[in-house]
């Protein structure tokens, strides 16, 4: 797993104080020594079934969790944007998903055992954790939701917003306009579609005139038409723990 450090990164003590910290939590997090690292675009940070112990926070950069098929094929689960935390699902010694790099991206990394050790002691930490496992619970249910029942241009407009409305609690979305560093061949293995249906659904969608997706931008021209065309509800994205350590980190 190639790597690059990079010590731009936030350091460790410029961590801001947080509400629902306490001075002994932040000690906590302070004694975590995460480590930067930064991955070029299209590296594996941690292969299906490569041991891992590590935990990462997501500084920079998109990533996507997958589960690799035979053949060469993958689905992608869910996506890595700043802020997130990455707990690779396991099984003693083996990760069960890919996470991998979609673009450069920069996290901060520290063990497992140390990060699970600190959150027994912080109980603020410990609901950060639970939460972010949640989180991931939803966020698969609704794209299990969108392979077995959601047609291809509902499951494909969904997406979209999911992602819009995970970018725009980390202000990274303007005038209804966000970037999107995806190519037709990576929402073809998140929606469960080929490429080329993943183009006519793009193309249906600028024809009805609720969304475009062009030169790595989305954007939503009817939010309105494009929620109930998707049959979107964002109470699953809509968290007010997730950002929490997103506000402690960042």
């Amino acid at each position: 797993m190639a790597y690059i450090s990079q010590p731009s990164f936030l350091g460790i003590e410029s961590i801001p104080s947080y509400v629902g910290l306490n001075n002994d939590d932040m000690a906590l997090i302070r004694a975590l020594k995460f480590t930067p690292k930064c991955y070029p675009a299209e590296t594996v940070v941690v292969g299906q079934g490569e041991a891992c112990d590590r935990v990462f926070i997501v500084d920079s950069g998109w990533g996507c969790i997958s589960h690799e098929l035979a053949g060469g094929q993958r689905q992608i689960l869910d996506f890595a944007l700043r802020g997130d935390i990455i707990l690779p699902q396991s099984i003693p010694g083996n990760a069960l998903e890919t996470f991998m790099a979609q673009t450069e991206l920069s996290v901060l990394v520290t063990s497992t055992e140390t990060f699970f050790t600190a959150a027994m002691k912080s109980p603020h930490l410990f609901f950060l954790i639970l939460e972010t496992l949640v989180h991931h619970a939803a966020v698969i249910a609704q794209h299990l939701t969108n392979v077995g029942r959601r047609s291809a241009l509902a499951r494909t407009a969904h997406l979209f917003l999911e992602l819009r409305a995970r970018l725009e609690r980390i202000g990274s979305v303007t005038r209804n306009t966000y970037e999107c560093p995806l190519t037709q061949h990576d929402l073809a293995d998140a929606l469960g579609l080929t490429p080329i249906h993943v183009n006519r659904m793009l193309r249906e969608l600028r024809e009805r005139k609720v969304l475009e997706f062009r030169k790595g931008h989305v954007r939503v021209l009817d939010q309105p038409g494009l929620t109930k065309l998707a049959g979107f509800q964002s109470e699953y994205i809509d968290r007010r723990g997730h950002v929490g350590l997103r506000r402690l980190m960042f």
